[in-house]
């Protein structure tokens, strides 16, 4: 009955490492599964992609729209169905009549996935080990300054070592994405309007789960939204916007403190589970894994 799913809690954090999937010896067969899996617009979106790390990263995000939807709601992989907002956020269409937020994101080796029991959240990951080209992380931090508050570049340019830099460099980063994310915004002309306080105190470091950071948006404090913030592994970072009011039914409501919603690693059978062919491709697929395979890495 629809009674039972109104009690649950839909606050989950996911990710998908693109190297494992790509190591693991049933990738072929996960590939030409996953293709077909989706409806025809987005595996030709995927198929678009020049790198093959794209092309599975955008994959692998409608893969958790709709395999989290389905857990969500109880319905049938087939009959899920999305829309976009103008500014490209998705959102549940089909079945109606739930208000749950859905959001991913993709960099390095790492695709992510935030829900939320309220439909503002958004999550960004980031890669610690980018490359910048030649410059040091002070030029590279000097060429990206427009974006920060005085506040951030202060905090940006007083740490000890190039990699501090630029980890607080990526923190911010993903906290603002996170946050444009959140409230459907997207793109912005002025970020360094949005700006984060951070706890100095909270060590930011893998094994550590903060939420802490605060954000003033034209000087001015909002209390509306809890950041959490994460190493997902030792090379990537995330940070999840969602909303500090949250209903009852939700399990972070009650207990806060006691609720560090780490990222928990997934893979292909967990996307695909329960799934069915919505796009079926002639050769079940072959020659879309053969195309994917001509194409050459990002990294």
């Amino acid at each position: 009955s629809s009674e039972s799913f109104v009690e649950k809690c839909f606050c989950n954090r996911w990710a998908f490492s693109l190297k494992r999937a790509m190591e693991d010896e049933n990738f072929e067969h996960n590939f030409r599964l996953a293709i077909q899996s989706v409806p025809k617009e987005d595996y030709e979106k995927s198929m678009c992609f020049r790198f093959r790390d794209d092309q599975i990263a955008t994959l692998v995000s409608r893969l958790f729209l709709r395999q989290a939807s389905k857990r969500f709601t109880g319905a049938k992989w087939e009959e899920i169905e999305f829309n976009r907002t103008q500014k490209g956020k998705p959102y549940l269409v089909t079945p109606s009549g739930y208000n749950f937020g859905l959001n991913t994101s993709h960099q390095g080796d790492l695709t992510v996935f935030a829900s939320n029991c309220t439909s503002e959240v958004g999550v960004d990951v980031m890669r610690l080990d980018m490359s910048r080209g030649d410059k040091t992380a002070d030029e590279y931090i000097n060429s990206m300054a427009k974006s920060a508050s005085v506040d951030e570049l202060k905090n940006m340019r007083c740490q000890p070592t190039e990699q501090m830099k630029m980890t607080i460099f990526y923190r911010y980063w993903c906290l603002k994405e996170a946050v444009l994310k959140a409230t459907g915004q997207g793109i912005v002309d002025d970020l360094s309007r949005y700006d984060f306080r951070i706890d100095t105190n909270d060590r930011y470091k893998q094994g550590n789960f903060l939420t802490s950071t605060t954000l003033l948006v034209d000087n001015e404090f909002q209390p509306k939204w809890v950041f959490e913030e994460s190493f997902v592994d030792v090379n990537h970072v995330a940070a999840t916007c969602r909303t500090k009011n949250l209903p009852k039914s939700c399990t972070l409501y009650c207990d806060s403190d006691a609720n560090k919603m780490f990222f928990s690693k997934v893979n292909f059978d967990f996307l695909l589970d329960g799934s069915c062919i919505l796009n079926p491709l002639p050769g079940n697929g072959i020659d879309a894994y053969n195309n994917f395979l001509q194409k050459p890495k990002k990294n």
